[in-house]
């Protein structure tokens, strides 16, 4: 399966509660007031849907959205 950005926005926007639209490349979780339970929560639905196993610790408040998605993509089984 393939992997779409917007795919993964999809999961951050439903975890979080924000629209997709707020989900810019360069904003990082902590700017988007995403808090630690929101990004463990997206984590875990990241995982789920596209059988992706990321370490929490590759994961920090500083982490832009752009950042995000390229890690799940690189960890997406091709």
């Amino acid at each position: 399966m393939t992997v779409s950005t917007d795919a993964i926005l999809d999961v951050i926007a439903e975890e979080s509660g924000l629209d997709t639209a707020a989900l810019r490349p360069d904003a990082t979780f902590e700017q988007l007031d995403i808090g630690s339970l929101d990004v463990a929560s997206t984590l875990f639905a990241i995982e789920d849907k596209f059988g992706v196993a990321i370490d929490p610790d590759q994961l920090n408040p500083a982490s832009t959205i752009a950042e995000f998605v390229n890690l799940v993509r690189q960890l997406a089984p091709s």
